[in-house]
């Protein structure tokens, strides 16, 4: 990520829970049990993964909306 402030690890999992809740069309909970044994630099990539797919989706969606646009000019 671009210099960005060094997140803690209790930081990285609350924005990949909010990530995660913006990318899918269910709800999906993150086992604490389980989160616990991802090392920060695992995090930062899970979160890293999830902004991608994030953009990949608003770029699918811009394209999607320029064609309906032209089909209704």
């Amino acid at each position: 990520m671009e210099n960005k402030k060094e997140l803690t690890k209790e930081e990285l999992i609350e924005e990949i829970k909010t990530l995660i809740d913006i990318n899918s069309e269910s709800s999906i909970q993150i086992n604490m049990k389980y989160i616990d044994f991802f090392e920060l630099d695992e995090l930062e990539e899970i979160r890293d993964n999830l902004l991608n797919k994030k953009k990949n989706a608003r770029q699918e969606s811009q394209g999607f909306l320029d064609e309906i646009f032209n089909k209704c000019s």
